[in-house]
């Protein structure tokens, strides 16, 4: 890893769970100099052991409160994350004495089976339930904190979809009871429907204040080009085809308003058509 300044883009979308706390998808691409090569690198980065308390004092602590998963399977079959009698989170993980990159590109991390464990709920809980973390990450905020090596479009495209997907959403029936009667009534259903929208106090609180729901840097402009005089003109069906001639006559699209501004603005003419928007808006 290099010692200079991490340069990096990235992404990010905040999500409310059920029990209104504010949930944060983060993906964000390194640099070519500061990117995980090999598994060398992940291990300075990511880890799914407990550490040791001679080594690291704090660390253990702080992963036992964040980053246990369960317990489930045997040790507690109603547990949350079991769906048909097995944990849909596939933990605990098998142990592996090295971090390698499977034939799908996807992380098995280094989780040796070192002997330490943690209690929880009275159970025993060793390296095969920790969630991959970063240790200088979870240190920071201590909170939840899972880290993870991604190297597949899938992954990226997962957050793109979290960002555009919008606030969960449930079909409801609400019955009049002190009303209920047996007789045959016409119902509009149409009139009935209600597009309704549940905030919980916390993400209320988050909009009032303006927090950003999501964000991504560097921002990214879609700049539109055409062939001459093959500009795209949008109207209605309804319209006279003067009325839209005459309205687009002149218009400018923003190709053309490139050109122009090269004409106009000496600090523009150096700039090609990628780089204006840095300048002028």
């Amino acid at each position: 890893m290099s010692n200079n300044y991490v340069q990096i883009l990235g992404i990010y979308t905040v999500e409310f769970q059920k029990r209104g706390l504010p949930h944060a998808h983060i993906l964000l691409w390194l640099s070519d100099s500061n990117k995980l090569e090999n598994a060398k690198h992940i291990d300075q980065v990511i880890s799914v052991e407990l550490s040791h308390p001679d080594l690291y004092p704090k660390l253990p602590k702080v992963v036992q409160t964040y980053m246990i998963h369960g317990p489930c399977e045997a040790a507690r079959f109603n547990s949350s994350c079991m769906k048909e009698g097995r944990c849909s989170k596939f933990f605990p993980k098998k142990f592996k004495h090295l971090t390698t990159i499977d034939e799908y590109g996807y992380p098995i991390y280094r989780c040796k089976d070192d002997g330490l464990f943690v209690l929880k709920n009275g159970h025993k809980l060793g390296n095969g339930n920790v969630v991959p973390y970063s240790p200088l990450l979870l240190m920071r905020y201590q909170a939840h904190v899972n880290t993870e090596y991604c190297n597949k479009s899938n992954s990226i495209k997962y957050l793109f979809k979290y960002v555009n997907k919008g606030p969960d959403r449930a079909t409801m029936k609400i019955i009049d009871k002190e009303n209920e009667s047996t007789e045959m009534r016409i119902v509009d259903e149409i009139k009935r429907y209600y597009d309704c929208r549940y905030l919980s106090s916390c993400e209320a609180i988050w909009r009032i204040y303006g927090f950003n729901i999501h964000h991504r840097w560097p921002a990214v402009q879609r700049l539109t080009f055409h062939l001459q005089d093959q500009q795209l003109v949008l109207f209605k069906d309804d319209v006279r085809i003067d009325d839209v001639l005459e309205r687009n006559e002149n218009m400018n699209t923003m190709f053309l308003a490139w050109f122009e501004a090269n004409k106009k603005f000496e600090e523009g003419k150096n700039l090609i058509y990628a780089e204006f928007p840095t300048k002028f808006v």
